[in-house]
């Protein structure tokens, strides 16, 4: 673990996408074990479908006290009709902050805190649930200090945001 890893923020303009996603609550010491079933069974359905992930796997999380709601699965073309167990959703438009962790998932706080400062710099608010992308498949990279994740947290501005009477 690097302690004294700096974050970049970076500011995007995302556009929505459509998702193949699996939701579910649970505490947050329960995530990793879900993780491991939940791509795959994604994977699975879009095999089944003849639809093509349209980038790596990600999570989107909301925390409602001791619980973690979330969402988790790949972007997809076009929207899908889901099965029950999986489920059509979308990455929303706008701008957002993001940043690179390199490392274990234990550190992936480090980043939130470095986009939570950059916001609060930037006179900005989180504008619904942030997110995750994973580019490094643990199972295929056993050293945790290759493993890269995006996080995503959308924002607005207020000091921004006219309105007209």
């Amino acid at each position: 673990m690097n302690a004294t890893l700096t974050y970049v923020i970076t500011t995007r303009v995302l556009t929505d996408r459509y998702t193949a996603v699996v939701r579910g609550e649970m505490p947050s010491d329960e995530l990793p074990a879900w993780f491991a079933g939940v791509y795959r069974t994604v994977q699975d359905y879009l095999a089944r479908t003849g639809t093509a992930a349209a980038g790596p796997p990600f999570a989107r999380h909301t925390v409602v006290g001791d619980v973690v709601a979330v969402e988790a699965g790949f972007p997809v073309p076009h929207e899908i009709a889901g099965d029950g167990l999986v489920e059509p959703s979308t990455l929303p438009d706008g701008p957002a902050a993001v940043t690179t962790h390199w490392g274990s998932y234990d550190g992936l706080g480090r980043a939130y805190l470095a986009c939570r400062a950059w916001l609060d710099n930037h006179g900005c608010e989180p504008a619904g649930p942030h997110w995750e992308v994973y580019y490094t498949d643990p199972f295929a990279e056993p050293d945790p200090t290759r493993w890269r994740t995006d996080v995503v947290v959308p924002y607005r501005n207020p000091a921004r945001t006219t309105t007209h009477e």
